[in-house]
């Protein structure tokens, strides 16, 4: 099964797989596949939606299920698994469509990969819902092939793409969903954004603070005329730069007036960088890395949407400018072209690895001053100057908190022994897997194609009589070999805990370590040293709180884990 939902990061782009609910609910109430199939044809259903207009609570793809579903017992057939992309596009080559793969792999080995649940087709609402690119097209054709006599149904049609002789794909890129169609799409929009900049027309995209959004009553373009509750706090925040306060210093104050971002969310220093060297509050767009700009005069093009007005807000292009000059000099610089810097050419920075083992694990436990656990991530940092003798600390960096500290020696020593403790109680002697569902099917098809070009070579069979066959095999093969690939990928990961021994751990890199940690460490909160104790008192385990991982869907798979081990900390 696959769900890119985060729920600590709600989007209403993500893709997922799951068990159709009314074949769940036959399962749940102790039925067997078998049963509630008869001598139904077992199928997918394919949703998928290009904008979720609403708040990503996925009622169109909900909707193309349940007429799936309807539409699927019209020719014998049933639906068992429900495979869905939402708030994504199928016309664009560099879009990845998670369920749609997954969908075209477990038709092509017949069965959804982890259930075992057999598949021998799909249903879609119409074919765009499927695939718009021939590509994409031909790879259902080809898992159709594998899997036998595939069944297609459009709507209530169903379609022969088994025995397909190139009217459908020949439709297909004819009826203007051919990629070369999609790249002039895109050209056209690239010179719309391109036109519009120039002439100063209304950003389009989300709403940005400081901004109203989109409205039909009454009618208002997005990011057009100021939000009369957020520009003030904008204005201030750029005032606050151009005098020459930290970004740091900005997020905490935007966030204890309780201002949220345009999203609703907490602010961070990225965010606050991004809005505030964001030329529109002046009037200003960049474009393709320059700000563009009136090809006669060279001054920079001012747009129609309310901005900035230097004698009412105190603020414009001039204060901009100076914000730049600094942004320019760090990571962050809204598109604009920069020169080569040192970093660039390859120096000390351009390459920057994290070398902290537990950097990513640990968390700040101490109330700040938004009255909230803080629970923001502790870094690793180099000791220097006259702290240089303690050595290296992990430090919270939130900006509305005073933070929390530790050295890293003794905190890397005592996860370190419960980790191994750990894994040692939960994973020694497991079994270490390595197999994959197409390992007969990808042989099979091998040795097809070794028998054709024999039998062409001795000649008992035309080349022109096998031509496509063999083109279809070839794919096919390249196909199934790169999904043994990415499997492998997969059970390399997974098989860091399999068959454990401390062996192991010892033998691994940096990035190892910290993998295997991601997989069996929710979090560790660091909390405050307790009042009346000192910063350089001696090392005390009992203030890491440890939260292990057992709802991580890799780990479920294996026997156990249990609880923590009981280590001695005193």
């Amino acid at each position: 099964m696959i769900d890119t939902r985060n729920p600590a990061r709600p989007s209403k782009t993500f893709s997922r797989s799951y068990v159709a609910p009314d074949l769940q609910a036959h399962l749940d109430a102790g039925g067997t596949v078998e049963e509630w199939l008869g001598d139904r044809t077992p199928i997918a259903s394919m949703a998928r939606i290009s904008a979720d207009r609403l708040k990503g609570d996925a009622i169109g793809v909900g909707r193309q299920h349940k007429n799936n579903t309807r539409n699927a017992t019209l020719h014998g057939c049933a639906v068992v698994m429900h495979y869905e992309d939402n708030n994504i596009t199928a016309a664009k080559r560099e879009v990845k469509r998670p369920a749609f793969l997954q969908m075209v792999r477990d038709i092509t080995h017949g069965a959804e990969e982890e259930t075992g649940i057999p598949v021998r087709g799909a249903i879609a609402v119409e074919r765009e819902r499927v695939c718009r690119l021939p590509r994409d097209f031909i790879a259902l054709q080809d898992a159709l092939v594998m899997v036998g006599n595939g069944v297609f149904i459009e709507d209530k049609i169903a379609l022969d793409l088994v025995n397909d002789d190139g009217a459908i794909i020949s439709g297909l890129v004819i009826s203007g969903t051919g990629e070369a169609e999609v790249e002039r799409t895109q050209k056209r929009t690239r010179r719309n954004a391109k036109d519009r900049a120039e002439e100063g027309k209304v950003y389009g995209g989300p709403r940005r603070f400081g901004w109203l959004g989109a409205s039909k009553d009454p009618y208002r373009l997005g990011n057009d005329k100021k939000n009369p509750e957020e520009w003030p706090h904008l204005v201030e925040m750029i005032k606050k730069r151009a005098g020459g306060r930290s970004w740091r210093h900005i997020t905490g104050w935007i966030n204890e007036q309780r201002v949220p971002t345009a999203r609703g969310g907490k602010w961070s220093e990225q965010g606050v960088k991004a809005l505030v060297a964001n030329p529109a509050w002046w009037g200003g767009r960049v474009l393709d890395g320059q700000l563009v700009a009136d090809a006669q005069t060279g001054e920079p093009t001012i747009g129609d949407w309310e901005h900035a007005d230097s004698e009412v807000d105190g603020i414009g292009y001039e204060a901009w400018k100076g914000i730049m000059a600094g942004v320019q000099a760090n990571r962050l610089h809204r598109g604009m072209q920069k020169a080569p810097s040192s970093a660039a050419a390859g120096g000390s920075e351009a390459l920057r690895s994290r070398t902290y083992l537990f950097s990513g694990a640990l968390r700040c436990g101490r109330i700040n001053n938004l009255d909230e656990v803080c629970y923001s991530k502790l870094s690793g940092n180099k000791a220097s100057g006259k702290n240089a003798k303690y050595g290296d600390y992990y430090r919270c960096g939130d900006a509305n908190c005073k933070g929390v500290g530790r050295r890293v020696a003794p905190v890397d020593e005592f996860l370190e022994e419960l980790m191994l403790s750990y894994l040692d109680k939960n994973f020694t002697g497991t079994e270490v897997r390595t197999p994959w569902r197409g390992a007969e099917k990808l042989t099979s098809l091998i040795r097809q194609r070794k028998d054709i070009k024999t039998s062409v070579a001795d000649g008992e069979t035309e080349w022109r009589d096998v031509h496509d066959i063999l083109t279809r095999l070839n794919r096919n093969i390249k196909t199934l070999q790169e999904e043994q690939q990415d499997h492998l990928k997969k059970e390399s990961k997974r098989n860091l805990l399999r068959g454990w021994s401390r062996e192991k751990w010892g033998q691994m890199e940096l990035e190892e370590k910290r993998e295997v940690i991601s997989e069996v460490l929710a979090s560790v909160v660091v909390m405050p040293v307790p009042k009346g104790r000192t910063d350089k008192a001696p090392f005390d385990p009992t203030l890491l709180k440890v939260s292990w991982r057992k709802d991580n869907p890799s780990i479920s798979r294996y026997p156990g884990p249990e609880g923590p081990p009981e280590l001695d900390v005193a």
